[in-house]
């Protein structure tokens, strides 16, 4: 039985992790007025969850507010994971970002702004510095191809990272087939990204205690 919890536990936060939005500040995708979006997360091929995403231009900055729920059941043991996220960009970089996250009872808070030395974080009430160069796991914005340290959405864990390009080619989502470019994030964590041509992410793939995890536009 702990080996079951232990496994659903990590399983969640990985689904959490994914951290999928869409709406690059800067774009196309984001200068056409507030919008939602809504992804459905797959285990396998149940659906287990969902994320709504909320995209709000307000001048030269872009708020995006995210809310994501996930029910996993494994055997016998029911696990919840509950986010809450809201992020402010300027020009393609991250000002600041607030997240509050009850994983399956355990409650985290991670507060991240931007400063002269790079980003002040602080993660469960205690604080430390982070570099400019590091993003957090938003993989909403083909920003984050761009960097080699990521954190946890979750609990701040640093990633080491890096992206390749895989293809290029059709995928299904929003009801429909889109043209996307295939990339995939190796190292720390691992994921396989579908960006359409204004920044889009239209899915993302992973596989996580041995569940393949996908989500994708509806």
């Amino acid at each position: 039985m702990t080996t079951t919890r232990s496994k659903c536990a990590t399983l969640s936060a990985a689904l959490m992790a994914a951290g999928l939005l869409t709406g690059l500040p800067g774009t196309a995708a984001a200068q056409g007025g507030a919008r939602t979006l809504t992804y459905q997360i797959l285990m396998s091929e149940d659906p287990i969850g969902s994320e709504q995403v909320e995209i709000e231009p307000q001048g030269e900055r872009t708020k995006v507010t995210v809310t994501a729920t996930t029910r996993v059941k494994v055997l016998f043991i029911n696990f919840r994971y509950d986010h809450k996220r809201e992020e402010l960009w300027k020009g393609g970089v991250l000002e600041s970002m607030t997240a509050t996250t009850d994983d399956d009872g355990t409650p985290h808070r991670i507060e991240m702004a931007r400063d002269a030395g790079g980003y002040r974080l602080t993660v469960d009430g205690k604080t430390r510095q982070e570099p400019a160069g590091t993003l957090p796991l938003t993989l909403w914005t083909p920003q984050v191809l761009k960097h080699t340290q990521l954190l946890s959405l979750i609990d701040g864990a640093p990633y080491k990272v890096a992206a390749r390009k895989v293809g290029a080619g059709p995928v299904e989502a929003g009801g429909k087939s889109v043209e996307a470019a295939h990339h995939r994030i190796e190292g720390d964590v691992e994921r396989d990204l579908w960006f359409a041509a204004d920044g889009t992410l239209l899915k993302t793939r992973f596989k996580r205690s041995g569940y393949d995890i996908t989500y994708v536009l509806k």
